[in-house]
């Protein structure tokens, strides 16, 4: 009965301070909800491209995930023979070793062995020295970019001003494999300094890339603080209704999670769709969106889990029947061990963890998440606690 009493008090108090909340109280919260959220959206496309484009690891990272896909490394082994063909006249070097009554089979021959070095060229990509080769050339590049990016300018001085991936170790690998005894040395000797280099960034459009760079780098942590500041607030201000915004605020978190990876998956069809003229080359177009684009769904799949956290929790600390069940028959635990909470909470933040696409390099948000998830356990321990006291027996 008492226990009874003492929850009743507890409603009649959240509905009267939910009568007294008018004006601009009621309303000021909803619209910073849905002011962070907003700025949250663009923030985590912020945090996708530094971590994409602006880390060495993680590009480097996904520089071999294409490689080990399929449709990608066929697409480059064709690249990587065009190089061969472009750059050196290959008709003209068999011609050149054939006995005369068969020169005029030169040029023949010489398209007769396109498909197969392109297969060799696939073959020769598998191979985990050449992808070892791939992923250094890769990091090179990044590498270099950064600092490009940072302003050095002793960075370019062998690329005419250009960033590029230099692939032309690989072309020379799939000339080692061609299997035409003597021709591979003179068609390696014969070909440009410049064959197989890819141009990421072109020299006259570094300074648009340095202000973008700086702005990125710049407001990555203002923009996560002003979401975390923005829903605080919205809940501070809003008494007697704050477990209904907090609700709110695991639910908006979960909306941008949702608009992310709807982004992600439309956005890369309709850009694959621009950019894939070729229907030969839609496989790899989709492949490299996916690919670069791992790490957006990693942000994007925690802001789902985030935020459903969020709203269980407000729940559980909510007047419904069950969240009052729930609340009831962990009193006794909270009170005499609030350590099995805490274990459980990081049980629960261990699972997320390891199971879950979080990326533990990102050490600092990790903490904050954290920290948030043993405050808001101790909130609810100490409601809990509060609302359903020991029952003390009256002797007789």
């Amino acid at each position: 009965m008492v226990v009874a009493e003492h929850a009743s008090k507890i409603r009649d108090s959240d509905t009267e301070a939910t009568r007294a909340a008018h004006g601009v109280r009621r309303w000021l919260p909803w619209v910073l909800v849905v002011v962070a959220a907003t700025i949250g959206l663009a923030a985590s496309l912020n945090v996708w491209v530094k971590r994409q484009a602006l880390s060495t690891d993680n590009w480097t990272q996904a520089s071999s995930d294409l490689l080990a896909n399929p449709e990608i490394r066929s697409a480059l082994s064709v690249y990587l023979v065009d190089q061969m063909y472009d750059n050196v006249d290959i008709a003209q070097a068999l011609e050149d070793r054939l006995p005369p009554a068969t020169q005029g089979l030169a040029a023949p021959l010489a398209a007769a062995l396109r498909q197969p070095a392109t297969r060799a060229a696939d073959a020769l990509l598998a191979r985990p020295k050449v992808q070892a080769l791939w992923t250094e050339a890769n990091r090179r590049a990044h590498q270099r970019l950064l600092a490009v990016l940072d302003e050095d300018k002793s960075a370019l001085q062998t690329t005419d001003g250009n960033v590029v991936l230099d692939l032309r170790s690989l072309v020379q690998q799939l000339l080692q494999t061609a299997g035409i005894e003597g021709l591979s040395s003179r068609v390696e000797a014969e070909l440009p300094p410049d064959a197989g280099q890819i141009v990421i960034m072109k020299g006259t459009e570094l300074d648009t890339a340095r202000t973008t760079v700086k702005v990125i780098r710049a407001v990555s942590w203002l923009l996560l603080a002003l979401v975390l500041g923005l829903f605080a607030l919205a809940v501070y201000i809003a008494r007697g209704r704050r477990r209904t915004l907090l609700i709110g605020v695991g639910a908006s978190t979960v909306v941008v999670g949702l608009l992310v990876l709807v982004a992600r998956r439309y956005g890369g069809d309709y850009l694959v769709g621009a950019l894939a003229t070729n229907p030969d080359t839609e496989a790899p177009a989709s492949a490299v969106w996916g690919i670069a684009t791992s790490l957006l769904r990693n942000v994007g799949i925690n802001l789902v889990i985030y935020g459903s956290i969020v709203v269980v929790g407000a729940w559980a600390a909510g007047p419904s029947r069950w969240a009052t069940s729930l609340r009831r028959a962990s009193a006794p635990t909270m009170r005499e061990h609030p350590v099995v909470l805490y274990a459980l909470v990081a049980l629960v933040l261990l699972v997320v963890l390891l199971a879950g696409p979080t990326d533990a390099q990102r050490i600092y948000p990790l903490l904050i998440v954290f920290a948030l998830a043993f405050v808001g356990s101790e909130v609810w321990r100490r409601q809990t606690v509060r609302e359903f006291p020991p029952v003390v027996s009256v002797p007789a």
